[in-house]
């Protein structure tokens, strides 16, 4: 009897040590790969209205990350553009722009004639399937 405990005590030692060797202790990081996504295509949207609630007709916009200054703004087509100046509606991030389980700080600048006349920071992220805003209001009012 005392021989089949020692062999039960080593098995469950044995078996604690394998399964503490195998956690690396980082959640964050989940494996992806085992994930089911939707095909639902995410882009967070910076609303843009004047004091009367009326859509903000941009000339231009830029999205930079903040952290090393690459610009990230999202090219829209002559048509997309006409659409987002009657909407006020300007693409800030879209799914694929952010690495899965990071966060990015950007700055979303508008212009009109060439001034600009709106500057917001936001703090975005993304999972494994798509991207969400942390932190930054996306309805401005100018």
């Amino acid at each position: 009897m005392n021989k089949s405990l020692k062999l039960f005590t080593l098995t469950i030692s044995s078996f604690l040590a394998i399964f503490q060797l195998s956690c690396n202790g980082d959640d964050s990081n989940s494996d992806c790969k085992s994930v089911n996504c939707t095909d639902v295509f995410i882009t967070i949207n910076v609303s843009i209205k004047d004091q009367n609630q009326n859509p903000v007709a941009l000339d231009s916009f830029e999205v930079t990350n903040l952290k090393n200054g690459t610009d990230l703004t999202i090219s829209l087509s002559p048509s997309k553009l006409v659409m987002a100046q009657q909407l006020g509606q300007y693409p800030l991030v879209t799914d694929g722009t952010v690495n899965e389980n990071q966060e990015l700080e950007l700055q979303f600048k508008g212009f009109i004639n060439n001034q600009e006349v709106v500057i917001s920071n936001y703090t975005v992220g993304a999972d494994c399937c798509h991207v969400f805003l942390v932190s930054g209001d996306l309805e401005l009012v100018l």
